[in-house]
């Protein structure tokens, strides 16, 4: 089983980026986790446009093709999720790469509800299938704790894999229904 980590966020010290680089480490025996990188590489969104001009935009959408599920942290800025990351789904929107595709919402702060809401809505108009359940909140607004700092708080490691093992369990029933 694969899944992709998609953070919303570009800064190098992003909360986002560390909490989805944390849950890496809690992927169960058999699951390949990895967070994509190339968000801050896409162009911007042109329906004009042949993405074969874009090595960046194909290898976007084969990681998202090539996925079991997508796990999502965002910030919020300006009561939305950042342009980056709209401009990224805008890319998915006319391709097959994102149909039938469960999600679900690492959320770094409680104070981010309108991103998430929005984001779900989003995501959902694009056909993907929210895991609610295993979407979680953990209270990291004004922290600067690394992956390593979050994976090791006792806390947090407990909500990561419960919220992993709900998320790859409710991938593996959809599979098994195939």
């Amino acid at each position: 089983m694969r899944i992709l980590g998609i953070s919303g966020s570009l800064r190098s010290a992003s909360t986002n980026t560390s909490l989805l680089t944390a849950a890496t480490n809690f992927a169960p025996n058999g699951v390949e986790f990895h967070v994509t990188t190339l968000i801050g590489e896409l162009p911007a969104f042109n329906p004009d446009t042949n993405t074969e001009q874009f090595p960046a935009v194909n290898a976007w959408i084969q990681e998202v093709r090539a996925s079991d599920g997508i796990i999502v942290s965002t910030p919020e800025y300006a009561r939305g999720y950042p342009g980056a990351l709209k401009n990224a789904l805008d890319w998915l929107v006319g391709t097959d790469a994102y149909v039938d595709k469960p999600f679900m919402l690492l959320n770094a702060s409680a104070r981010s509800r309108v991103a998430q809401d929005t984001l779900t809505t989003v995501l959902e108009t694009m056909s993907g299938v929210h895991i609610a359940n295993a979407s979680v909140t953990l209270p990291l607004l004004g922290t600067t704790l690394s992956a390593a700092e979050i994976q090791t708080n006792q806390e947090f490691a407990a909500q990561i894999l419960r919220s992993l093992t709900v998320f790859v369990d409710a991938i593996s029933a959809r599979i098994a229904r195939q």
